[in-house]
């Protein structure tokens, strides 16, 4: 099986791996630096805005909101009449215009202010988040760059405005400036994980990552004697200092610093992991001013923890996982899961008790509503992702929980309990899900770390993806990553598989399901099952017959909700649990 992409209904369009092609506040002082950000690409079909990807496509100049003078405010507080969804009164002549999100296409904001004089838009986003901006009907007439921000960002330059011109600029600088490198977060070696349990990572023979990244020469000269510098600073101060003098780069060239090549840095490891936060920074040097300056540095923070594992960074106070996206896939129509995978020779050290991740959505309200946690022992047997045996057939689920939505807490990390904790077995990999059915529900991604040299460097799954039960190895890719956080434990301090009060531990899959349901208990036993519905009306009483410690209840005649399962043992014990009926 190859490495397959998911498809977003949030994409971020090709700005990460076009690292010259940027989004750049340059004054005054509160606003400068890269910005994340999406943009119209002419190859998308329905925009004929110019290509950011030709070097030297660019535009600078000063922003200004529009006005279209419709009374009244939008559902995120902002004025209905800076939406730009009616010819503009306000002139715009040689202005960048800021446009908010919210009703009416992308491409008719864009023609509005391109009509009002605006060499360039920035259409600032509802949410948290940047998004892939089809042009609609009017797209193909927009013949200038047109730019999505974050409502995050924007609020920021929006607050500036009020206070003075604010410049930025848009576009491709390669060629601009005689003297001008840098580096990119896709093309960098970071830490496995953005929190690693300190468990797994006693000494530098259990956790160690390798150092590399590439270097880019977007001037128009050729650079000699260019250092670059990469650290690593811990709890206890510096662990890792080591610089290289790169070979002279010529004018739009680069020169990849890693493990495989003749020139290369050690690797990182450390006698010890004291728990804290670790922050790994490559830097580059020119022996000359750099014109632009703010792509001389890659920063990728990691943690040490005793109770967390993460891919994504994790928050400094909490240690729980960062969110500032929110992603499903665009064809969803039934069940969406975003996952994280562990595989560790020391994992039967861990035991897991249950999952953080967050969920939002400007469509939903999510008081509520359910989310559904899986562990899954991931049984396929393969060696990396260019493996043809790579697959998802053998996912045995070995722990679950639910959450409910008390209230509307939109991106906010939230915690579900397993059913019970699971030991971890050595060499064994697993796969850790949080599942959604309600198909105007986000799950929380971040992007502050960029796995795609990682992957393409250790060539190991790290964020997979379900949609409609089919899952996708490299998920919605290697720029942005599921934000879960699996809580973890020393396995001996938790109790494990122990009956209690009468009852045994069970569980059902698919959950949900749709026609049959797998019931799993360890058990050899005849059994019954008695399924009620939320209102406790009984909906299904039956026998049951366990093989392999497997059952099969058939719930095809049952209405779409969410059922609940009594299954007694001959021997009288229980297990109870929920299903969703979809």
């Amino acid at each position: 099986m190859k490495k397959i992409l998911l498809t977003l209904a949030i994409v971020v369009a090709g700005y990460a791996a076009q690292s010259q092609v940027i989004a750049a506040g340059i004054s005054p002082a509160p606003i400068a630096g890269n910005y994340e950000f999406t943009w119209a690409d002419p190859g998308g079909g329905d925009w004929t805005t110019p290509d950011f990807l030709v070097p030297g496509t660019f535009v600078q100049d000063t922003l200004m909101l529009v006005e279209d003078g419709t009374p009244g405010t939008n559902p995120q507080g902002n004025p209905i009449s800076q939406e730009g969804c009616f010819p503009l009164i306000n002139d715009l002549t040689g202005k960048i215009a800021v446009i908010y999100r919210n009703t009416c296409e992308f491409g008719a904001k864009a023609l509005n202010a391109q009509d009002s004089g605006a060499v360039a838009v920035i259409i600032i986003n509802r949410d948290p988040e940047v998004v892939e901006m089809g042009g609609g009907a009017l797209g193909a007439s927009v013949t200038i760059p047109v730019v999505m921000l974050t409502s995050t960002d924007g609020a920021a330059l929006v607050a500036q405005i009020a206070l003075g011109p604010v410049e930025m600029f848009l576009g491709n600088k390669t060629g601009l400036y005689p003297h001008d490198a840098g580096l990119t977060k896709g093309t960098t070696l970071i830490s496995k994980a953005g929190s690693v349990p300190a468990l797994l990572a006693q000494d530098g023979s259990e956790f160690n990552f390798d150092i590399g990244t590439r270097v880019y020469n977007y001037g128009t000269l050729d650079q000699t004697n260019m250092i670059l510098t990469a650290t690593v600073d811990g709890p206890t101060g510096n662990l890792y200092n080591q610089s290289l003098t790169l070979p002279t780069v010529l004018a739009g060239d680069s020169i990849d610093i890693e493990p495989s090549q003749i020139l290369n840095f050690p690797q990182f490891s450390n006698a010890t992991y004291p728990v804290g936060r670790y922050t790994l920074t490559y830097n580059l040097a020119l022996d000359t001013v750099d014109a632009y300056d703010a792509d001389n540095w890659v920063i990728a923070d990691f943690m040490i923890s005793d109770t967390m594992f993460t891919i994504v960074s994790a928050d400094t106070l909490t240690g729980e996982p960062n969110q500032n996206n929110g992603f499903r896939p665009s064809t969803n129509t039934s069940t969406y899961s975003a996952c994280i995978a562990l595989d560790n020779p020391n994992a039967s050290r861990l035991g897991v008790e249950g999952l953080y991740f967050q969920a939002l959505g400007s469509a939903v309200d999510l008081t509520g509503e359910e989310i559904t946690v899986y562990a899954y022992r991931w049984e396929d047997v393969f060696t990396d992702i260019n493996d043809a045996a790579l697959a998802f057939n053998n996912l045995n689920p070995v722990g679950f929980g639910f959450y409910t939505y008390a209230s509307d807490l939109q991106g906010e990390t939230v915690y579900a309990a397993l059913n019970e904790p699971i030991a971890l077995e050595d060499n064994q990999r697993y796969l850790f899900c949080a599942q959604t059915v309600n198909l105007d529900v986000f799950l929380g991604y971040d992007n502050t770390l960029n796995y795609l040299w990682n992957e393409a460097f250790y060539l190991q799954p790290i964020a997979p993806v379900e949609n409609d039960g089919a899952y996708f190895a490299a998920g919605f890719g290697m720029e942005q990553q599921s934000s879960i956080g699996v809580k973890v434990a020393e396995v001996g301090s938790l109790n494990i598989g122990l009956e209690e009060n009468g009852t045994i531990e069970g569980m059902a899959f698919p959950n949900p399901a749709k026609d049959v349901v797998t019931i799993s208990i360890n058990t050899t036993e005849d059994a019954n099952v008695v399924i009620t519905d939320l209102s406790g009306k009984v909906v299904i009483s039956d026998a049951l017959s366990f093989a392999n410690g497997n059952a099969v209840v058939n719930i095809a005649d049952l209405e779409s909700g969410v059922y609940l399962f009594n299954v007694t043992l001959e021997n009288g014990l229980s297990s109870q649990f929920s299903v969703v009926k979809q």
